[in-house]
């Protein structure tokens, strides 16, 4: 079989493209099935490494902040070696589609099974991705067992950067002209960093290279939230209209040399959903238990009753696997110790809680979801494209527990809420800025640019700190304030006194249902005017900060300019304004 130009494996040792019923039974020794029907699998590695993730670019193509190129030769000769390897392994075969009709591209993904655990990778991955129609342009080539010895040996002559005890992530984009992107995962056994992120990050390539924008969100109903973890993008998101929740482009369409819509197509066919405090009540709920109905729901790193989690030799290879005492119960998704992750995840099928899913949508409304602890409003409007790509250029959250080495209360940022494109951000900052100059920003205008925080107001002090004080930001507070938004039911807007973008007024809101708006949110009950002053200096210099960094040395950081200098020409109101506007508007 030709895997791609070049690479040959072995067809007897090719299992292409294998129904539901043939993953039941070739996994039985690596899943239980749960009170509620889903199937319930492990892997050793909780969570993605994009640490470990390198780049092989063509001459002449830039990376962009963050991203870690590496050499084409050495690369060259590192894919050499796991080609070698891969000829006479046993593999999974699915080819398929990312992209909804209107932009699709094909992908192929083998996965090796020398280690039949591994298969899950392939199972979930199927029903992730369209089915094949066109001739695959994206390659992902996963090998997550530990490569024997000789190879192990081979690689770090060429790289001694090599380490077996560690996942790796190669690239290969040195034949984009060819419309041809690679990659190799090895060592990875965890769904997200083998399967899906990687293809993504070559389909958003793709689709980037031709023009369109690529958006790392959710979508229902025209509206897409993009946000960083724990922002709450999507328990927004998910409902009976939703879309998509993690992955899609946007196609301009052009009318006389200016974008009069944006057509949003979808990547994936189904969710993978993190489990993580999950009731009844949240709106992913009827997918986790669609099992119940007899639909496909694949299941990973959940807390299940009657269910331990074990590492054990399963066929020669060490693979972490749940093991009933006794019959398994339901999925505990708020508890983490059996597991030993908060990152459980789930797969089901969109089309599962939309009926009408895959209709055509065009772009309404863009949101960011935030998530701040102290004078963010819980909703803002923004109408000055540059202000718009300059919040998308620099999505915000909070460090909530100490994690990685980051203290608690730390502020963190990053380019549109994703660590995967493989291109300066400036380019498609630059896209973005048009496309919204273009489709008109302002009240009245073709597109609503919203921002909303998740997180309170009033809780942590200048330095990142718990005040004791504080009011949370609640998910029926946010769906109301995005229902309001979206529906432009809101007729009196009023003037950020510094930055200068709009806030709903809050008389008005309570109007609408939202009791008590002004008291709750009204920053004097938690801070004085020098304070609140003093935390706009601080954001106005943090967010320069981070956008001059973010553009520095890339092509089209000129075009940006009014974009990287936005917050530095808002103007700094003195503390009888500050508390005149919180008087006149919140009591």
């Amino acid at each position: 079989m030709e895997v791609y130009s070049g690479f040959h494996v072995n067809d007897k040792n090719v299992i292409r493209n294998p129904s539901d019923e043939f993953f039941k039974e070739f996994l039985k020794p690596y899943y239980v099935i749960t009170e509620d029907g889903q199937y319930l699998f492990a892997s050793k590695q909780k969570g993605r490494r994009p640490d470990r993730v390198f780049y092989m670019v063509p001459e002449g193509y830039k990376l962009g902040k963050g991203q870690r190129g590496f050499d084409v030769d050495m690369g060259k000769e590192i894919y050499g070696v796991v080609e070698k390897y891969a000829r006479d392994i046993k593999f999974i075969n699915i080819d398929g589609t990312q992209g909804e009709e209107g932009w699709e591209t094909g992908i192929r993904v083998m996965v090796s099974i020398e280690n039949p655990h591994s298969a899950y990778i392939a199972w979930m991955g199927k029903l992730m991705i369209f089915p094949p129609k066109h001739e695959a342009k994206c390659f992902n080539i996963i090998i997550p067992e530990k490569l024997p010895e000789e190879y192990t040996r081979e690689i770090k002559e060429i790289w001694n950067g090599y380490n077996e005890n560690e996942p790796l992530t190669l690239f290969d984009f040195t034949d984009i002209s060819k419309d041809i992107r690679k990659v190799i995962n090895l060592g990875i056994d965890y769904f997200g960093g083998a399967f899906k992120k990687p293809n993504l990050t070559m389909v958003w390539n793709r689709a980037e290279e031709q023009g369109l924008i690529s958006y790392h969100a959710g979508c229902c109903d025209g509206r897409i939230l993009k946000g960083l973890s724990g922002t709450g993008k999507t328990t927004l998101t998910v409902g009976k209209e939703i879309e998509q929740d993690d992955a899609l482009v946007g196609l301009p369409i052009y009318e006389n040399g200016k974008i009069s819509k944006i057509k949003l197509i979808g990547l994936e066919a189904a969710s993978f959903a993190k489990s993580e405090g999950l009731t009844p009540s949240s709106p992913e709920w009827q997918g986790l238990i669609a099992s119940k109905k007899g639909e496909v729901v694949l299941a990973m790193n959940i807390d299940c009753e009657g269910v331990e989690y074990m590492r054990k030799e399963v066929n020669g290879h060490e693979v972490e696997i749940p093991v009933a005492k006794g019959k398994a119960g339901v999925l505990q998704c708020r508890e983490y110790k059996k597991s030993g992750t908060t990152n459980g995840r789930f797969v089901f099928k969109f089309s599962i809680l939309n009926k009408n899913w895959g209709a055509e949508k065009y772009l309404k409304a863009e949101g960011l979801s935030f998530r701040r602890y102290d004078i963010m409003e819980p909703m803002i409007r923004v109408t000055r494209p540059e202000m718009a790509v300059a919040f998308d250029s620099s999505c915000e959250t909070i460090i909530t527990s100490a994690i990685e080495g980051q203290r608690a209360g730390k502020r963190v940022r990053r380019y549109a809420a994703t660590d995967f494109m493989a291109r300066e951000q400036a380019e498609q900052a630059y896209l973005k800025l048009n496309a919204y100059r273009d489709l008109d920003l302002s009240l009245n205008g073709g597109l609503i640019f919203f921002v909303v925080n998740t997180g309170y107001i009033g809780a942590h002090d200048l330095e990142g700190r718990p005040t004791g004080v504080g009011e949370k930001i609640t998910v029926d507070d946010t769906k109301k304030l995005i229902e309001l938004v979206e529906g432009r039911k809101i007729r009196k807007w009023i003037q950020h006194p510094s930055f200068g973008y709009l806030i709903p007024h809050p008389k008005e809101l309570e109007e609408h249902g939202l009791k008590n708006f002004s008291k709750r949110f009204n920053l004097l009950q938690y801070y004085s005017p020098e304070e609140i002053i003093e935390f706009y200096k601080r954001d106005i210099a943090e967010r320069t900060a981070f956008l001059e960094e973010l553009f520095e040395g890339q092509e089209k950081k000129e075009e940006l300019k009014d974009v990287i200098n936005i917050w530095r020409k808002c103007r700094i109101p003195t503390a009888d304004e500050v508390r005149r506007f919180y008087e006149e508007n919140y009591e």
